[in-house]
Formats: C-alpha cells, structure tokens, sequence
C-alpha cells in the first residue's frame, strides 16, 4: 500500500513537473529580451516574456515610457492605466476589464511575473495604436506607434526675425519652454523623427538670433526641437494648416531693434517676394466713416480718422511690396456695413482685414487697454468682453436690431468654414505682429460674430488697435509714429501669412 502512495505521488510530481519546467525554460530563454517603442530601447526591470506566441510586458515600464499614468492597489490586485483620454482597469488573473468604463474581454489575463505585474499586448493595443513585431531570432519585441511624424524642419533667417518651420504629418499637440544659460527655445511634440532626413536633424543656422536648431526623440512619444540662441529674444509658435506644420518666430527684444539697422529692415520690406506678391489681392476696410465716426476718444480723437490714416499708410507698404490692395473707402465717406465683405469677394481677395480702435467707456473702464485681433464666429462670442465689441461694430448695420437668425442669413455663408480655418491662422499672425511692433498689451485672438466678417471666403479678421477710450492709448492713436508701426505690422503679416499658403490652395 506504501509503494503504492509512493507511486501516485511520483506521477503527481512529474505532471507538476511537466507544467513549470517549460515555463521557467521560457522565462530563462525570454531575460535577454529587448523592448523598442519607437526605435527606442525602454530599459526595463523585468524583461518581456513571450509565451506560446502571446507577448506580455512590464506594466510600469511601457506605461510611463509613453507618458501615461499607472495605478497599482495590491491588496484588490487592481490596475488603472492612464494613457490620453484612455483608461483601462485591469484585475490580475481576470480576463475582464474596463476601457473607459465599458467592459471589455481579454484574450489573456494579466499577471505577476517574477514579482512584477505584466500585461498583454492587447492592452496596450487597447490604450493607443500600435504595431508590434517579435523578432524571434534577435529576441526583441519591436512596437511603433502610430503618432505623426516630423517630416521637415527648415529655417529663414530674417533681419529682424528667425522663422523655423516644422513640418509634421498630421495635427499634433506641442509643448513650449524656455531654458537658460545658456539661453535656449524647447518645442516638445507629440510626434516621432522617423521620416525626418538625417541632415536636418541639425541646422547651423547661425544668424542674428539663433545659433543652431536640433531636434531628437526625447522619448519614444515625444520629439524635442532645441533652438539654440545667441541673447534675448522673444518668440511666437503657432500652427499653420494645409500643409500641417508648427512654426516658431523667434524676434530680437524691442529695446534691442535699434542695433538692427533700420535700413536693412526697410530694404527687405520693400524688396523681399515683390514678384509673387503680385499674385494676391488685400483687401483693407477702415472701419466707421462719413455720419459713423465711431468710438470718440476723451481728447475728441474719432476712430474713423485714425483707422483710415493706417489703412492708407498700410496700402502705401503693400502696394510697394507688389500686392495689389485695395481700400473699402478711401475718404470721409460711409459705406454700408454689408457691402465691405462684398468689396472683398468682387475684388477676389486673399486677404480681408478691417481696421478700428477699441473702447471701454460704456463699461466705465477707460483704463481699459491693449491690442484683440478677432476672426468670425457666427454663432457666439469667446467671451463677454467680446461680445460687446461685436454689438458695438454690427450697430451700423441695418439689420442690428433683427433677431439674430435674420443676421445670420444676411449674407451669403459662401465657404464660412474655409474662412474660419485660413482667419484662425491669419488672426495669431496679426496679433502677434501687431503687438510686437507696437509694445502694447496683449488681449489675444478672439471670436465673435461681425456682420463685416460674413459671407467672404477669405482670410478675414477685424483688428482693434489701441483703446481710444484709454486717455494713454489715445496719445498714441493720435501720433504718426504709432500708425505706422501698425501699418509695418499689417504688412508683415499678410508677407508672412502669403509665404506659407501652399500652392494647392
């Protein structure tokens, strides 16, 4: 009967024997695994394990190479991954899970492999498109992800700006920060370098402002471009559309514009892209005029005086860098709020800007100040401040007291919503360059619905430069010097907007 106990327990131990000896033979084979994500080797504590085909990976590792967030409640064996707008709750063992808040069945269970939690792929596949490759003979588990790609990075040197522009697959989000000593400009994106060329990985810019531009993947999800700079600076980033690109405007400090020779400046204004310039067609409406002055400052200085001094000092600039331009009127005269867009569709123009000065005495803030480029909005204003500017311009419209239904239908809605994708553009260039150019507060690119703005399908934005209310502001308004350093900004911006419309478009 002994000999017999014996026997069962010998068969009991092979069988054992039999189920943990392949795994440990696997775990022993899999150690030297090596993890790629994005061409990057993550360093990982515990190495992948691929087991009957099916690839498992070190939780913590792979989460937070991808900038995601991992929760781990050991006592309920519980797991919460955190990747973008995604998450997934996982128990150990458990074929089911969550992804955001849905249930959802795995193919394979989470574990704990040597101590350490280790997912499935497919949870992975879950939080983020990926593609993944097990390359057997070099033991190494290669995933890519699919992220837009960096394809070009370029740069233009200009008297008094550095341009660098990025050229990315497809519309992604970015991060910028500055560094010191030395001084230095980061744009992190969410992006790979896998189709970037490998000679412009590194630019010798070597100009005014910026020494050299680098760029490499900081992470596997992550592309850092470094401008390295020669002193102070000020910069703008924005995004331009069709194609997608970032691009970064690096400017010398305006305390420091005098060391650039203004010479040199007024040459490239008047010189720089005559020829194509004469391809486009501007469009510039002085707001208010005739019986409609506008706002009237405390000093009595009229909007309609003002806007109508820097829109022909504006002409005069364009005019000389080969646009064609044309005014909405040109004197003292009213023109009815309806028919300045239709100017600028019979004109065929590329670019519609209409000029006026802000102010705030309704509201009882006269030290109200600063510089708001805005873009059309049919439907609503971005905020209350410039709803009220909106209602103040529509009021020498003819329809300003129909309901709001009859003043969305004035107007012809031709291709509104190609307007609102070259002006959201449009309206940063402005702004930035506006504000720059004159040192005035920055009150930001907003929209709202102006009767001026309907119906184009252009370029179109209404600029308030200066608040006439504001007794400071007004001195400015009233000098030369100051329109004319709004008319350089216009012109700068429509050059620097004309530059990057792609030849398709």
């Amino acid at each position: 009967m002994l000999k017999k106990y014996y026997y069962i327990a010998a068969i009991i131990s092979f069988i054992i024997l039999l189920f943990f000896v392949p795994y440990k033979i696997i775990l022993a084979e899999q150690n030297d695994v090596q993890l790629t994500l994005n061409d990057i080797v993550i360093p990982t504590n515990v190495s992948p394990v691929v087991m009957n085909g099916h690839i498992f990976l070190p939780a913590r590792d792979v989460i937070e190479a991808l900038n995601g967030r991992i929760t781990w409640f050991p006592v309920l064996k519980l797991l919460n991954l955190e990747l973008g707008k995604k998450k997934v709750s996982l128990v150990i063992d458990s074929l089911e899970a969550e992804l955001n808040g849905k249930k959802v069945i795995l193919e394979n269970a989470p574990s704990i492999i040597e101590n350490r939690v280790m997912i499935p792929l497919e949870v992975l596949q879950l939080l983020t498109e990926v593609e993944t490759e097990w390359n057997q003979a070099s033991k190494e588990i290669i995933i890519t992800s699919h992220k837009p790609q960096v394809t070009s990075i370029r740069s233009f040197s200009h008297p008094d700006k550095t341009r660098i522009v990025i050229d990315i697959s497809e519309k992604s989000s970015y991060h910028v920060l500055t560094l010191k000593e030395p001084e230095r400009l980061v744009v992190d994106i969410d992006a790979t370098l896998k189709q970037l060329n490998k000679k412009e990985e590194e630019l010798n810019v070597d100009d005014l402002l910026v020494k050299r531009v680098r760029s490499g993947q900081f992470t596997p999800e992550k592309v850092r471009i470094v401008a390295d700079l020669k002193g102070k600076y000020e910069f703008e980033v924005f995004n331009l559309s069709s194609p997608e690109r970032i691009v970064v405007d690096i400017f010398a400090p305006l305390s420091q514009m005098d060391i650039v020779s203004q010479t040199e400046i007024q040459s490239e204004t008047l010189t720089e892209g005559v020829q194509k310039n004469t391809d486009y067609v501007i469009v510039l409406d002085p707001g208010h005029g005739g019986n409609q002055p506008g706002a009237i400052g405390p000093g009595g200085l009229k909007e309609k005086d003002i806007v109508l001094d820097i829109a022909l000092r504006a002409k005069k600039l364009l005019q000389e860098n080969g646009f064609k331009v044309y005014l909405t009127r040109e004197k003292d005269v009213d023109v009815p709020l309806e028919k300045r867009p239709l100017i600028a569709m019979e004109k065929e123009a590329t670019v519609f800007i209409s000029i006026h000065t802000n102010s705030a005495i309704q509201k009882g803030s006269p030290t109200a100040k600063g510089i708001e480029t805005y873009f059309l909005n049919s439907k609503y204003a971005s905020d209350a401040s410039a709803k009220d500017v909106a209602d103040r311009e529509n009021r020498a419209s003819q329809f300003y007291h129909q309901e709001t239904d009859l003043l969305n239908k004035i107007l012809y809605d031709l291709g509104e919503s190609v307007n609102i994708r070259f002006s959201t553009e449009f309206a940063k260039i402005v702004q930035g360059n506006i504000v720059r150019n004159t040192g005035l507060t920055n009150r930001g690119v907003k929209q709202a619905p102006f009767i001026v703005l309907k119906g184009v399908n252009m370029a179109a934005v209404l600029i308030e430069v200066g608040f006439i209310s504001n007794p400071n502001e007004e001195k400015l308004l009233k000098t030369p010097e100051f329109r004319e350093k709004v008319a350089q900004a216009l012109t700068r911006s429509i050059k620097d907007y004309v530059k990057n419309i792609p030849d398709n478009i």
